[in-house]
C-alpha cells in the first residue's frame, strides 16, 4: 500500500485562505446575521456639511459666535436610496445629551443638491452641538470633529444699550394750529422705561425730512418726568408731508419720529400768481393770469371751493370807459389756484390795474400794466 504524503506548511497556509475566502463570499450572499440588507445601520451620506447664518450664506466657524436666534445647516446627501431625500438635525444646548431625535429636518431635496435646514429658537448666551443624518437612517454624523462636550457654535445677542423712543408720535395736523401732544421716552435695552430720568429732551426738524423747509414753534425743550418728555405747545406753519422730527438727549442716539403732515388754515386772501402783462385792446393778456387762494401763513389754500372774479380796479384808459370781456371772467379755483386765460380789455389806456376777489377772501390788486397799440 502506498503510503500518504504528508502536507507541507505551505500547503496548509493555501488551503486556509481558500476557506477564507470561501466564507467571506458565502457572508456576502447572505447578508449579516437576521437576513436584513445593512441599510438601516449605514452612515449618514452627508457631504459638504455647514453651518450658516440665517442668511444661508455667511458660514459659522466652529465653536464661533452667531448674533441671531435662527442658523442654518446645510449638507448634500449622495449615498440615498431615495431620490430626493431629507436631511435631519438634533442641536441640544452643551452640556445635555443628543436623544437621537431631530429637532429640524429640511425639505425634500434631489440627491447631490444643498438641503437646508433652518433651526430657530436658539437661547442667548448658549452654545450648542449638533449632529445630523439623512432621514430613515439610524446613524448621525456629528459636526465639528470635537468632543461634544465642545460647543459646535455660541449665541451672543448684540447687547442693546439705552435709547430714546417716540412712545407718541406726531400726527398731521393744521398750519399755525397746535400740534397733538408727542412723547419721547428713555428705555434700556431691555424696552422698559427708565424712570428715573428727568433730563432734557430736545425736538428739532429733521434736516433729511423737511420737504417745506418749516420751523418748529413752541417748546421744543422738556424735561422727561419718570423717563418720559411730553411736548404739547409745538405749531408749525410751513404745508407739506413727509415731516419728520428727530429727538435729541445727552448720552444716546438722536432718534426720528414717524412721517406726518402739515395741511394748510383756512383761507384768507388772494395772491397773484402770474402777474397781467402788457396787452393789445381785446386781446388774451398772456401769458394767462393766475391767481393762488392762500392761508395766513402763506400755504396754498388747496380746498378752497369758490370761484374767483376778476375785474378792472384802475381804469387806465382815456375816458375811464374801458371794459373786461365777460368770458374770460370767473374761474374755479383748483387745488386753491385759478387761472384767467382768455382775460382781454377793449380800450388803450396805461396804468391799468386788477383787482380778484371771491367768497370768504379779502379782494387782491394786481401790478399796473399796460393796453398799448402794439406789443414790441
Amino acid at each position: 500500500m502506498r503510503k500518504r504524503k504528508e502536507a507541507t506548511p505551505a500547503a496548509a497556509f493555501v488551503g486556509a485562505l481558500l476557506a477564507l475566502g470561501a466564507a467571506c463570499h458565502l457572508d456576502a450572499l447572505l447578508g449579516p446575521p437576521g437576513g436584513g440588507s445593512g441599510g438601516g445601520n449605514r452612515g449618514s451620506g452627508l457631504e459638504s456639511v455647514a453651518q450658516l447664518r440665517s442668511d444661508t450664506t455667511t458660514p459659522i466657524p466652529t465653536g464661533g459666535t452667531t448674533p441671531e436666534p435662527t442658523i442654518v445647516i446645510r449638507a448634500v446627501v449622495r449615498d440615498s436610496a431615495v431620490a430626493t431625500p431629507r436631511v435631519e438635525v438634533e442641536i441640544r444646548p452643551v452640556g445635555t445629551d443628543f436623544q437621537g431625535q431631530a429637532n429640524a429636518t429640511s425639505d425634500a431635496t434631489p440627491r447631490g443638491e444643498p438641503a437646508v435646514v433652518q433651526v430657530s429658537g436658539l437661547q442667548d448666551n448658549t452654545g450648542y452641538h449638533w449632529q445630523a443624518r439623512v432621514e430613515g437612517d439610524t446613524a448621525w454624523q456629528p459636526y465639528g470633529g470635537n468632543p461634544e462636550s465642545v460647543a459646535d457654535l455660541r449665541v451672543a445677542f448684540p447687547v442693546a444699550t439705552n435709547h430714546l423712543e417716540f412712545t407718541q408720535q406726531p400726527t398731521t395736523t393744521t398750519a399755525g394750529a397746535t400740534m397733538a401732544p408727542m412723547k419721547v421716552t428713555l428705555k434700556d435695552g431691555q424696552g422698559n422705561t427708565i424712570t428715573s430720568f428727568t433730563g432734557n429732551v430736545h425736538l428739532e426738524m429733521d434736516p433729511n425730512a423737511n420737504p417745506g423747509g418749516a420751523s418748529l414753534g413752541g417748546s421744543a425743550d422738556q424735561n422727561a418726568s419718570a423717563g418720559v418728555a411730553t411736548f404739547s405747545n409745538l405749531t408749525m406753519t410751513k404745508a407739506a408731508s413727509g415731516y419728520r422730527l428727530q429727538a435729541t438727549a445727552d448720552g444716546v442716539a438722536p432718534v426720528t419720529s414717524a412721517s406726518f403732515g402739515v395741511n394748510p388754515g383756512p383761507w384768507q386772501y388772494p395772491k397773484f400768481l402770474v402777474q397781467p402783462s402788457n396787452t393789445t385792446p381785446n386781446r388774451p393778456i398772456a401769458p394767462a393770469v393766475k391767481v393762488a387762494v392762500m392761508d395766513f401763513w402763506g400755504n396754498v389754500a388747496t380746498s378752497y371751493p369758490y370761484t374767483l372774479y376778476m375785474q378792472i380796479k384802475n381804469d387806465g384808459s382815456p375816458g375811464r370807459n374801458a371794459t373786461l370781456d365777460v368770458s374770460g371772467n370767473g374761474r374755479a379755483a383748483t387745488a386753491g389756484i385759478a387761472t384767467f386765460e382768455n382775460l382781454k380789455i377793449d380800450q388803450l389806456g396805461v396804468g391799468y390795474t386788477l383787482e380778484v376777489a371771491g367768497t370768504g377772501v379779502q379782494p387782491e390788486t394786481s401790478a399796473p400794466f399796460d393796453v398799448l397799440v402794439s406789443l414790441p
